[in-house]
């Protein structure tokens, strides 16, 4: 007889649950995947064709956990990762026609750049099956406990309206956002980063002024 009992916890919607012994096997090249508001972005009317102008902060990286308390990222005297990226958001939001502007100077979008840290834990315990006969062994055997985890980092990048705040009802909306990792496996964490910020817009030709 075989009984499974699985511990298991994950939060926004980041569902995978490696064995720690297949991180290695992991792909290389992080994967991209971007969503959008289609209510927002259509055929009839692109939203982004009426915005302008747009703020960004570029010092730090949000960072979103399951495991440690939401904070902040801030590159090191060597500004290896953090500058790097958000920079490459921003010239990429500019080269499609928007104007970066001071947060206080009343943008048309945000942009928002953050890491989810995402931490999986699960435990599976098997009995060891029994012949015919055999039961009086039973109290020699005890259930073998297994433990597994994993742990995987997206970068999200998020495009919130707030031009239209209170046609909205008074509520920021997300209009588009990019889903990049896995940051932990990869290789070359910021050569594959900048890759992928660059592959999410490529592949969101409707974000345009015109």
């Amino acid at each position: 007889m075989r009984i499974v009992a699985i511990l298991f916890f994950c939060v926004l919607m980041l569902a995978g649950c490696n064995l720690e012994p297949q991180l290695g096997e992991l792909v290389k090249d992080m994967v991209v995947q971007t969503v959008y508001d289609q209510a927002s972005v259509n055929d009839s009317q692109n939203i982004f064709t009426t915005y302008s102008t747009f703020t960004i902060r570029e010092d730090t990286l949000g960072f979103v956990s399951t495991r440690y308390s939401n904070t902040y990222i801030t590159d090191g005297p060597s500004d290896d990762f953090v500058k790097p990226v958000s920079r490459l958001v921003r010239d990429s939001v500019i080269a499609s026609g928007f104007t970066k502007v001071a947060p206080t100077a009343n943008p048309d979008f945000a942009v928002n750049v953050l890491v989810l840290d995402n931490f999986n834990f699960f435990q599976t315990i098997t009995y060891p099956g029994f012949y015919p006969g055999y039961y009086g062994y039973y109290g020699y055997y005890y259930p073998f406990v297994s433990t597994y985890y994993s742990s995987y980092g997206t970068l999200v990048i998020e495009i919130v309206d707030v031009k239209n705040y209170a046609a909205n009802g008074n509520k920021y909306k997300v209009i588009w956002k990019a889903y990049m990792g896995d940051l932990y496996a990869t290789v070359d964490l910021k050569g594959k980063t900048l890759e992928a910020v660059a592959q999410a817009f490529k592949q969101s030709p409707y974000i345009r002024k015109n």
